[in-house]
């Protein structure tokens, strides 16, 4: 893996995969891992405001003794530190490495080899965002986004993932010329999962189709299908080829984008 300075105020990693490809990315910095985080706290604030009202209305006035009231009231901050803490874990892990304040802010948690988040590394990553927040203002987390070159809090080089800008796949690179097959719909957090980058190899592939021999043609297809599943998640079909997975996969991109 090779890291190149773009700018002072932007760091990009390049990741090369077992299959030779290249991808390209841009690290997330300081500032928009910080707007990303508020927006999280207020959404968080927002469900464990619900959550607390709710249940201030239908279990305080069942009970009758102080001390049941008080160990009510008790449960409900437990509540409110269990929602904090597995709020990141829960959308990380059903969002393909985004929360709603990353979605907006188009970011991701990644892999350092360019795969997709798996829910072990999402939850060793945000078991040490306290530490990371110490001694206040995510302090200790700050500075090592700053010095690291990879620009990583102690949670992502705990579990080796970065957090990278999400980049939208141009629309025009999807031709009409990719084969059309029955095929099943991706789950969107999934498919918004797949690298830029990886979306234009396999554009090329289809490219480049009838100038290929079989034998090449079913092992490029191959690599390609691996490196779609371990960037994202996705998988082939049991009754699926190759190719018509891809091209599923090409056509579902363009979909979604144009939505």
């Amino acid at each position: 893996m090779n890291v190149h300075s773009t700018s002072s105020l932007q760091r990009t990693v390049t990741i090369r995969t077992p299959e030779n490809i290249e991808l390209t990315y841009a690290l997330a910095g300081p500032g928009t891992r910080a707007a990303a985080y508020l927006m999280d706290l207020l959404v968080m604030w927002l469900i464990a405001s619900l959550v607390q009202n709710l249940a201030m209305v239908l279990l305080v006035p069942l009970v009758e003794a102080e001390q049941l009231r008080q160990w009510v009231i008790g449960a409900l901050i437990v509540v409110s530190f269990l929602l904090y803490s597995g709020y990141f874990v829960f959308f990380e892990w059903v969002m393909s490495g985004q929360t709603p304040g990353k979605r907006l802010l188009g970011i991701r948690v990644i892999k350092e080899g360019g795969y997709a988040l798996r829910f072990l590394d999402s939850l060793v990553r945000n078991l040490l965002r306290i530490v990371d927040f110490l001694p206040f203002g995510y302090g200790v987390g700050l500075a090592t986004v700053l010095v690291t070159p990879r620009s990583q809090r102690l949670g992502d080089l705990a579990a080796g993932t970065l957090l990278v800008h999400q980049e939208q796949v141009p629309v025009d690179l999807i031709g009409p010329e990719v084969p059309r097959s029955s095929e099943e719909e991706f789950p969107l957090e999934k498919l918004r999962a797949v690298p830029n980058d990886v979306i234009n190899v396999i554009v090329h592939f289809f490219q480049i189709l009838p100038e290929l021999g079989p034998r090449h043609r079913q092992q490029i297809a191959g690599e390609l299908v691996d490196l779609v599943r371990l960037t994202s998640g996705l998988s082939l079909g049991r009754t699926q080829s190759a190719e018509a997975f891809l091209a599923a996969v090409i056509r579902q991109t363009e979909q979604m984008d144009r939505r």
